[in-house]
């Protein structure tokens, strides 16, 4: 839509298959000038659904299975660079295919509005632990900024595994894009550092610009907010 989102949203969480249940966490950070007061909602998703239906439709995605904890939501209000963090325990039905659950949260003004601020959605299976005697994390692999706003070069931090390569495209508010990285990760978490010049070495101003982030096994985006 070429509008800059207002909102940060950071997704974690863990799901254990053995009992069919998780936790999730949604973290909103309000990046804007002006308080935010809207709904804090979730819901459980699931793909791939074969149910023929009277418009010849046979295949469903994105079929809602449960809201958690319902679908009235959560009313916040987010400050300025507060950030506002909500958990939610759910479980997996036995007749619902993990492998196709996602969830789902997003924050929307209610009427008349019913503005959407930021969303974002996590496969069940990506939260997945290993417990032995107790629960360990899968070391998956991740990517976050340093900074945001960035009055300085633009670090981002990833974990991937060794040897994987990755792209980071850089956008500005227009789409057009700016500026390409490439590399090869090594073995662990590294630093990649962005100087904010474009493709022909110049200095990008001060604004808002977006980023695609991409591996072989994972892929993610956001706004960087240059100052």
């Amino acid at each position: 839509m070429t509008k800059p989102a207002p909102v940060t949203l950071t997704i974690t969480g863990s799901y254990n298959p053995s009992t069919n249940t998780g936790t999730i966490n949604a973290a909103y950070r309000n990046d804007s000038t002006a308080s935010i007061t809207a709904r804090i909602y979730f819901v459980i998703t699931e793909d791939s659904l074969y149910h023929p239906d009277p418009n010849g439709h046979a295949w469903h995605n994105h079929l809602a299975r449960d809201f958690l904890p319902d679908q009235t939501g959560e009313q916040v209000t987010i400050s300025p660079s507060q950030t506002v963090t909500r958990s939610r325990s759910f479980t997996i039905d036995a007749a619902w295919n993990e492998n196709k659950c996602y969830i789902v949260t997003w924050l929307q003004a209610d009427a008349p509005s019913r503005n959407v601020f930021q969303a974002g959605e996590v496969r069940v299976m990506e939260l997945v632990g290993v417990e032995e005697n107790t629960p360990v994390k899968i070391d998956l692999p991740w990517m976050k900024l340093r900074s945001n706003p960035c009055t300085d070069d633009v670090k981002f931090t990833i974990h991937l595994c060794n040897r994987d390569p990755y792209i980071i495209s850089i956008y500005d508010i227009q789409g057009q894009l700016v500026r390409v990285i490439r590399g090869i990760a090594s073995n662990g978490t590294e630093t990649i550092t962005w100087d904010r010049n474009n493709g022909s070495g110049r200095k990008l101003s001060s604004g808002v610009y977006f980023y695609k982030f991409q591996s072989n096994d994972y892929q993610t985006g956001g706004k960087i907010i240059l100052e």
